[in-house]
């Protein structure tokens, strides 16, 4: 952005000097500052260790990642078989905030977690 008329207005409310240094910064200072601010970001949505089991579930391995946490578990399948629980599987979830305000965690199977396999 060489032309200042290109440089975009900050919001109302960002620290004057942190705008300013922000303009100053060069694309790579910019996409790391990005990450940082992600990463600051998921520490204050923490705690997403509230995550808990449901009943026959067993939670086997929670690992925190910059934007979400990763859940691997075993559960059942619902049919009163003998081999349950299955898996374990692999979750990816984070915090997803509704129009109404309300948070909740939103869970995406990622599959078969074949490195936990006994």
């Amino acid at each position: 952005m060489s032309d200042p008329s290109d440089t975009p207005s900050p919001p109302t409310d960002l620290p004057g000097d942190v705008a300013t240094t922000l303009q100053e910064m060069d694309i790579h200072d910019l996409r790391e500052t990005i990450i940082y601010a992600q990463e600051l970001l998921h520490t204050h949505n923490a705690p997403l260790l509230q995550i808990e089991p449901f009943p026959g579930e067993e939670i086997v391995e929670i690992t925190e990642h910059p934007g979400y946490t990763e859940v691997v578990k075993r559960q059942p399948c619902g049919n009163d078989c003998e081999d349950c629980p299955h898996g374990p599987y692999a979750y990816h979830v984070t915090r997803e905030r509704h129009p109404d305000g309300k948070e909740e965690l939103h869970w995406v199977l990622l599959g078969r977690d074949k490195s936990m396999d006994e």
